[in-house]
């Protein structure tokens, strides 16, 4: 019992302490997505902000495009929209919303069209 309340402490260290500083500061340049200040294309998890405490977007990128999950936000921090790129094109379930939080729209694309 002593074996398994300790792995589920460690899980839990590892997986709880995994914040907004985890991710690594990106800006984009020219289509691309780079680390700030960095020369090369930007693999990984990353957040671009609006200034240094307002965070623009927090998405996944491969070689400088996004790939993965996305999310967006309005200055205030609450989400403008959400969904998935695959190599730079949207792909996938996108929701859109007002500042006010609620839901503007929804959409599908494939390819980066919209389906």
């Amino acid at each position: 019992m002593k074996k398994i309340i300790t792995i589920l402490m460690v899980v839990i260290t590892l997986f709880g302490c995994s914040d907004k500083d985890s991710a690594e500061k990106i800006e984009f340049r020219k289509g691309l997505i780079y680390t700030h200040n960095g020369e090369t294309p930007y693999t990984g998890e990353g957040v671009s902000y609006y200034d240094g405490d307002n965070i623009e977007s927090r998405g996944y990128s491969k070689d400088g495009k996004p790939d993965g999950e996305w999310i967006y936000y309005f200055y205030n921090g609450k989400v403008k929209r959400k969904g998935s790129y695959i190599n730079g094109k949207m792909d996938g379930h996108w929701i859109y919303y007002y500042h006010s939080g609620e839901v503007e729209g929804e959409a599908n694309y494939r390819g980066g069209k919209e389906i």
